[in-house]
């Protein structure tokens, strides 16, 4: 009996012993890793940006046509003699150019807001003499576009035949008989205070890109009371409704 209590109580101690140095190694604090200190910076200072003016005109890739429904007008003259034939033969040629409409093609094709006073027909496909000069305006309006120069715009007229022009009292020389010219309208007809606003500020960025960037486009940019632009590639110049670049926004520094 005495060596059993012995034995016990050595096992016991034996109990407490390893009891102890366990608890002792799960209570000891681990050591904090080091972390170096990084030698490089982390930040560069932003280098201020500075404007860039255009010297050439960049190379375009242009926008496919978002198709609306056209007017029935549009759809019955297509249907005539060899129309269809002709405008797809004139597409054709401006999209080998990289210079497809980014509007509806009855908007492209009309011949001008005097046709009907004319006794002329309200749509024409530009005999294919003159379609080569449709190309730089084009890529232009595109440019316009995509930079955000202006919002989306309807296209009022792009080439009037000589007869027409006449007509419509246009000058002799006029870079639409050419089929060098667009007219387009920003905001509706019939705009209300917040469409006067938009017609105004597009104005301002319209002459703000001319005077920093027409020379590199050779841009003809006509400016009117209304929200009727007219623009073309045969020459820096502007004007406003007299005609005159004296009465052009332009004709004044626009502030950024």
């Amino acid at each position: 009996m005495k060596f059993i209590s012995l034995g016990s109580f050595s096992i016991f101690l034996s109990f407490l012993a390893l009891n102890g140095c366990t608890s002792e190694q799960m209570v000891k604090p681990a050591t904090p890793k080091t972390i170096p200190k990084s030698t490089s910076t982390l930040t560069t200072p932003a280098t201020p940006l500075t404007p860039q003016i255009i010297e050439q005109p960049p190379t375009l890739t242009i926008e496919k046509t978002i198709r609306q429904p056209a007017p029935e007008t549009y759809t019955a003259w297509l249907s005539q003699v060899d129309h269809q034939q002709l405008v797809n033969s004139y597409k054709a040629f401006l999209s080998r150019n990289q210079a497809d409409f980014i509007v509806p093609d009855y908007q492209m094709l009309r011949s001008a807001r005097d046709w009907q006073q004319c006794n002329y027909t309200e749509y024409e496909v530009p005999p294919a003499e003159v379609w080569q000069n449709a190309v730089p305006t084009l890529k232009l309006l595109h440019y316009l576009r995509q930079q955000g120069i202006i919002p989306n715009v309807e296209v009022t007229s792009s080439y009037r035949s000589p007869f027409l022009n006449k007509c419509a009292g246009g000058a002799r020389t006029s870079s639409h008989v050419k089929n060098a010219a667009i007219d387009f309208r920003i905001g509706p007809e019939q705009p209300t205070p917040e469409d006067e606003i938009l017609i105004h500020n597009t104005k301002m960025k319209l002459c703000r890109f001319w005077q920093q960037n027409g020379k590199a486009f050779n841009m003809g940019l006509g400016v009117y009371e209304s929200g009727q632009i007219h623009i073309d590639t045969l020459g820096y110049r502007t004007w406003g409704y007299s005609h005159s670049w004296r009465s052009s926004l332009c004709g004044e520094i626009i502030p950024e």
